[in-house]
């Protein structure tokens, strides 16, 4: 496939195919720590490279258990700054692809040529993202997971007790596809694995290090405790807003300073 895309697409510029490993999700905050790529010119030629990067700040355990990459892997690693040209000659000019980088692999490395002080720009109609061919091309809905695990049309879709009914018929057919989901333990697992990294089930807040951190709103990324202390007006605005009993309870807690405790 790697040597046949230039043929399949008819590449006009070379097509690079990247993935990042970062300290976190904060897109304005955490760094790169490694950067993975293959590209692929017009003519079929390829290039590819995983260069590790020391980040120059720490890299939290919630991250190190998703990718497994820790502070002593990166400490005599170079760091991103002293890359930046080099990195700049190779994704210059290009297609630019991989799975979920629009959302998130993008802005990521944009922000750290910023940090560089080093222009890194692009367009969407340079970006050829898998996941968002997977998402249009097999979109999520229920009607799509009845053909794929049921084979069969959901005809009356969008009516409740059908609706039900056919969610019945795919869960049987994911159970009997996926043998390990027989066991209760691990179907709970997954909806925990998914779940670590944040606090709540809402995803407003997140973990860093062992300490809670907004993940929306104008604070985003700052911790809990700080903005406990420093912005009792946006908390009462928190209170007061259409946000769900979750949420309110931890800001609650937070104004008496009491605040989530992770659990190891």
């Amino acid at each position: 496939m790697e040597n046949n895309i230039s043929n399949l697409l008819k590449l006009d510029r070379p097509l690079i195919i990247f993935d990042l490993e970062t300290t976190g999700l904060a897109v304005s905050f955490d760094r790169i720590i490694e950067l993975a790529y293959i590209k692929v010119w017009p003519d079929g030629r390829m290039q590819k490279d995983d260069i590790l990067i020391n980040p120059e700040i720490s890299i939290p355990k919630e991250s190190s258990d998703v990718h497994g990459i820790k502070n002593e892997d990166v400490e005599h690693a170079p760091v991103f700054k002293n890359l930046a040209e080099d990195l700049l000659a190779v994704f210059s000019g290009c297609i630019y692809s991989g799975f979920n980088v629009i959302r998130f692999d993008l802005p990521m490395l944009k922000n750290e040529f910023a940090r560089a002080g080093v222009a890194f720009e692009y367009s969407k109609d340079e970006i050829l993202d898998s996941s968002v061919i997977f998402s249009t091309k097999e979109p999520r809905t229920l009607a799509a997971a009845y053909k794929f695990y049921c084979d069969k049309e959901h005809g009356n879709a969008h009516r409740a007790l059908a609706d039900v009914e056919v969610t019945l018929e795919v869960l049987v057919g994911q159970l009997n596809k996926y043998k390990d989901m027989q066991n209760w333990e691990n179907v709970k697992n997954i909806h925990t694995e998914s779940d670590s990294r944040f606090v709540d089930s809402e995803r407003k807040f997140y973990w860093r290090d062992g300490v809670a951190y907004f993940a929306f709103s104008k604070f985003k990324d700052q911790p809990l405790e700080n903005i406990a202390k420093l912005e009792p007006g946006f908390m009462n605005w928190i209170l007061n807003a259409d946000f769900t009993e979750e949420t309110k309870d931890i800001i609650r807690k937070a104004q008496i300073g009491e605040f989530p405790q992770k659990n190891v």
